[in-house]
């Protein structure tokens, strides 16, 4: 944790302390470097503002937002270097063909339709780049799934997603942006809905969630989930890094919805739960 005292009602992990602790992905005690995540390859970077969540006199409010992009200190240099060199170009390259895509057809604004998009992205490179991302969210996700990171921290040609876990993407057209771990949320009016996922992504024009299996919720209890429309990529993990270019259309044959971040969009019917000790958000902005 950083020395300097944090505004009262800062939610979560410091994620911008410096110093040496457990890296995310290797378990290692090691210095921390700045993990932008998404990559800097898809814009994260320059004028994009991030800022931590506040809940104070029970008020939810951002900390003073600073530019330079989403980014957090979860990874130590090897782990940061991994993503960077091998996976990130591919990440930034699939998010420009979709933004030119869109950009072409509806003058900046992604359409409400299901259908995905016709553009080639290289799945593997894609999926590993977005979950080391996620790893650097919080450390506690190696102690849930060390296997994955090892895959990942070893760079395995093929890799299985462990029990428990599943790996969804969705269009998300606003600038708003989000990066959290550990979220949970129960919507109590309207309909019966929840929202549970143990890293996310919101950073246009995609949103990436790492959350539990389906089959492993009580869904007569707690609802539907709020992501269960989104396609689940667990597969995109069986491509290694020699496979560059496959049609979206044939890895998500049944469309990509375009969504909002759930917790946002109609806020008062939500109730929202984290664990303070485990998880870290930011919260930011892409400038027009």
């Amino acid at each position: 944790m950083s020395g300097k005292q944090r505004p009262e009602g800062t939610l979560g992990l410091d994620p911008w302390s410096k110093g040496s602790r457990i890296c995310g992905l290797c378990g290692e005690f090691r210095k921390m470097t700045r993990a932008h995540v998404p990559p800097q390859a898809a814009g994260n970077t320059g004028s994009v503002t991030s800022a931590t969540v506040r809940v104070y006199s029970n008020q939810r409010t951002a900390g003073r937002p600073r530019t330079g992009g989403m980014w957090l200190r979860g990874l130590c240099r090897d782990c940061n270097s991994l993503a960077g060199e091998n996976y990130d170009a591919a990440y930034g390259d699939f998010t420009a063909r979709i933004s030119a895509y869109f950009s072409a057809r509806t003058r900046l604004r992604l359409p409400a339709a299901e259908s995905a998009p016709p553009v080639s992205v290289a799945p593997g490179r894609v999926a590993r780049s977005v979950l080391i991302g996620m790893f650097a969210t919080t450390p506690h996700l190696r102690t849930m799934f060390p296997s994955l990171a090892c895959d990942l921290q070893h760079r395995r040609p093929h890799i299985a997603m462990p029990d428990g876990a599943t790996l969804r993407m969705a269009l998300y057209p606003s600038r708003s942006t989000r990066l959290a771990s550990m979220a949970y949320g129960l919507r109590i009016l309207t309909r019966r809905q929840h929202y549970h996922v143990f890293s996310e992504v919101y950073f246009r024009p995609l949103a990436w969630v790492l959350s539990p299996n389906e089959d492993r919720l009580d869904v007569a209890e707690l609802g539907e989930s709020a992501v269960s429309s989104w396609p689940v990529v667990d597969q995109w993990l069986q491509y290694g890094d020699d496979v560059t270019a496959i049609d979206l259309r044939d890895l998500c044959r049944h469309g990509i919805p375009t969504v909002g971040h759930p917790l946002r969009e109609g806020h008062d019917e939500w109730v929202e739960t984290f664990q303070n000790d485990t998880a870290a958000f930011l919260e930011g902005n892409i400038p027009p």
